[in-house]
């Protein structure tokens, strides 16, 4: 199967069992309660209209939400039971369908464009999705970028295990310090130390009832080497990426 088809076949369906995790899980909340932070600190001020590309179920703009009530929110998935879960679970977002590679939008529509752990999944394209939404955001706005690094540990185990996460191979903080300031005025900063605990949501997410007790001190575990990462390891080993790209 050549790539385009791997991932639309890898991601054509609605996940609401990572939905639910990303929103419930209290080990799984407070990394996401950072990121969003850190996402609502880069947007321009006021009442702004914002786009996430390859929004999935929403978890994002769910998170964004919360933190900028006056925003406009936009997500924009290929996957027509993506776009339809995401219209019933995050009624205040407008839900398009849609190609990344080619946005259906004026030049200059939003005030940003937030890609998460995206780029990966079109490695063959990253500067032409990337050109789209610097195409589509206005002047003085911002395009925002989440990636993990593809050379920790984890993330190599992630590319055997998932042949749709393979493309992390290319993502690097000199790689996408590089792709950025050849299109527009970059900057690039490492977020999250660890992902362990992510890790652990994704094999077996966040049970219900009194089956969230035998997995809680797993999670505690894991928070806790998190912990001891983020102290003791040197950034440039850190495993989550945040590039904000302005238009030149």
């Amino acid at each position: 199967m050549d790539p385009a088809g791997l991932q639309k076949e890898f991601h054509k369906n609605a996940d609401s069992r990572r939905f639910w995790n990303r929103l419930r899980n209290p080990f799984l909340r407070p990394k996401e309660s950072r990121l969003a932070d850190r996402i609502a600190k880069a947007l321009p001020a006021g009442g702004c209209r914002v786009l996430e590309v390859g929004c999935g179920e929403g978890g994002v703009v769910a998170y964004l939400r919360e933190r900028r009530p006056d925003a406009t929110c936009f997500g924009l998935d290929f996957s027509q039971e993506k776009v339809a879960f995401l219209s019933r679970h995050c009624p205040q977002t407008l839900p398009v369908c849609g190609d990344a590679l080619s946005l259906p939008f004026e030049t200059g529509t939003f005030d940003a464009v937030v890609y998460r752990d995206v780029l990966h999944h079109v490695n063959w394209a990253r500067e032409q999705v990337l050109s789209e939404g610097l195409r589509v955001v206005r002047h003085g706005g911002v395009v925002i970028v989440l990636e993990s690094n593809g050379r920790t540990l984890l993330n190599r185990l992630f590319q055997v295990l998932y042949p749709a996460e393979r493309g992390l191979r290319d993502s690097t903080w000199a790689g996408l310090m590089g792709m950025g300031t050849r299109m527009g005025r970059a900057t690039v900063e490492y977020v999250e130390a660890s992902f362990l605990v992510r890790a652990i949501g994704f094999v077996i997410g966040w049970p219900e009832g009194w089956a969230a007790w035998l997995v809680r001190p797993l999670y505690m575990c894991a928070r806790l080497w998190e912990a001891l990462v983020e102290r003791l390891a040197p950034r440039s080993s850190w495993t989550y990426m945040m590039m904000c790209l302005r238009r030149s």
